[in-house]
């Protein structure tokens, strides 16, 4: 029998159980506060207004994956922003462009299960995150004073934010039918982050393994943590202003006021 019990993930065991998703015998290692964007308070997500009473904003199985559909067109609409900037080159423009080949078959499964979940496919990205943080990170990338440095910053910060969106939210799924398809995703994206972190730095592996030197900017590792990490992740990116201070993006996993509710559409 099937228990619709949720089973907690861990970053460790999304590794170990999926299907290793790039060879990273392929790869080579690669190069390797003000902050920006609107104002206006709200989470990475589809923007809701709660007094609209128009939209459900009941969340089910369908909303969740559809919330990860939307993440999934996102960080395709931010790879290939990097593909494209001249940043890249070399094997680390292969890599990019074979995240982008991985997170469209993802997109695609997603799909499927948001079908099975008896909802309607999200075959767009997250308007909110692209306004909140695709746009202010590309800005920052254009007028950088190292774009390699930056994209692969980026590179590393949105695959560690998807793989801990489905660490996440695999396990709040009610249809014990789902989880499986969804965690496959989820071992998936957790071992392109492991790639992209040592494609960067081959001796990035685990914190506790090294230690990082001292940096302004963020250091990403295969494994981050015993447990993945599902705190928020800041972006450090561009030419420093006259005080110092570089563009500042925080990536987060989605919450409820985030979620892309049924309701709405591309």
């Amino acid at each position: 029998m099937t228990s619709n019990q949720p089973t907690p993930l861990n970053r460790r065991e999304l590794l170990r159980n999926g299907g290793l998703a790039i060879s990273l015998g392929a790869l080579l290692a690669a190069c390797g506060s003000d902050r920006s964007g609107p104002d206006t308070p709200g989470k990475i997500g589809v923007e809701m207004l709660p007094e609209d009473e128009s939209i459900d904003t009941t969340v089910d199985d369908a909303v969740i994956l559809r919330t990860l559909q939307s993440l999934e067109y996102t960080t395709i609409e931010m790879h290939t922003i990097l593909a494209g900037s001249g940043a890249l080159s070399g094997d680390a423009l292969a890599l990019a462009e074979r995240l982008i080949t991985e997170h469209r078959r993802h997109a695609d499964e997603v799909g499927e299960l948001v079908a099975q979940a008896g909802g309607s496919a999200y075959e767009c990205a997250n308007p909110f995150l692209m306004e909140r943080t695709v746009s202010p990170l590309a800005a920052a990338l254009e007028g950088s004073d190292d774009p390699t440095r930056d994209a692969l910053e980026i590179a590393n910060g949105f695959e560690n934010m998807v793989a801990a969106s489905y660490q996440a939210m695999v396990e709040q799924l009610s249809d014990g039918a789902l989880r499986p398809g969804a965690m496959t995703i989820g071992n998936e994206s957790a071992r392109q982050a492991a790639v992209v972190a040592l494609a960067t730095d081959p001796d990035a592996v685990a914190p506790e393994l090294g230690e990082a030197e001292e940096s302004e900017f963020p250091t990403f590792y295969a494994i981050p943590a015993p447990f993945g990490q599902l705190t928020g992740i800041t972006l450090v990116v561009g030419t420093a202003d006259v005080d110092g201070a570089r563009t500042s993006v925080s990536l987060q996993t989605p919450a409820e006021n985030s979620f892309v509710y049924n309701d709405l559409s591309c």
